[in-house]
């Protein structure tokens, strides 16, 4: 296993262990010495204020830890403490137009009995394929819904273990999720949005995976740091 595999034993993480992932770093021991540094992995604190954000209003659900002054009193949230389940975070990212691939889990559904056989990948493909097509109207605009199940299957088809040996895409793997997920196998390609029509809704926009390396190995110096923020 790499070391971003280990991580994703977790099922829930801290605001932020799951900060520094969503910006592509593994959390390791600079978890405890990013907060306070200006010289942060881009999109830190950004990424950070957002989950914390949401989190205090209530938009993103957490078990919270409030922070603790001399006193003994709570004050503001306790980012290392405070922790969140990983589909609320998925569902976060998508919610707010973003796909964070490295929180996207198999269902409860989909994972199966205890102790019995692994869940497919075929039918994984199939179900990831069917959510992200019907969700973004624009992936169907004058295709059928095979059409464009294919086009997003392989587009994806390295995160989908979709491969052939030799690098390229396992058409036939593609044809049998087609199968399966094709709600409307008689064909026939769906309308066109009219030019008048508002789009219902934007693709998600992906960020990056984390990489296994330690953050601050190529972390640069950023400046947006809000001093409003009650860390």
């Amino acid at each position: 296993m790499q070391p971003i595999d280990y991580w994703k034993l977790c099922s829930q993480y801290s605001i932020v262990q799951a900060a520094l992932l969503t910006c592509g770093h593994i959390p390791d021991d600079y978890q405890y010495n990013v907060e306070g540094q200006t010289n942060t992995p881009a999109g830190y604190v950004a990424v950070r204020s957002a989950l914390y954000n949401a989190v205090k209003s209530g938009r993103l659900k957490a078990t919270e830890r409030p922070n603790l002054d001399e006193d003994g009193n709570p004050y503001g949230i306790d980012v290392h403490e405070t922790v969140i389940d990983v589909g609320d975070l998925a569902q976060f990212f998508r919610s707010s137009g973003h796909e964070a691939p490295f929180f996207d889990r198999p269902s409860n559904s989909q994972a199966g009995l205890p102790g019995g056989p692994p869940y497919p990948p075929k039918l994984a493909a199939a179900n990831k394929a069917w959510a992200a097509v019907t969700a973004d109207p624009r992936l169907l605009a004058g295709k059928s819904p095979k059409q464009a199940l294919e086009k997003w299957l392989s587009e994806n088809a390295a995160d989908l273990q979709l491969l052939n040996r030799d690098g390229t895409v396992n058409r036939t793997g593609i044809e049998e999720i087609c199968k399966v997920a094709n709600w409307k196998p008689s064909g026939g390609a769906t309308p066109t949005p009219s030019l008048t029509e508002p789009l219902q809704s934007a693709p998600l926009v992906r960020l990056p995976a984390p990489r296994n390396e330690l953050p601050f190995s190529t972390a640069r110096e950023i400046y947006d740091l809000d001093d409003d923020i009650p860390f």
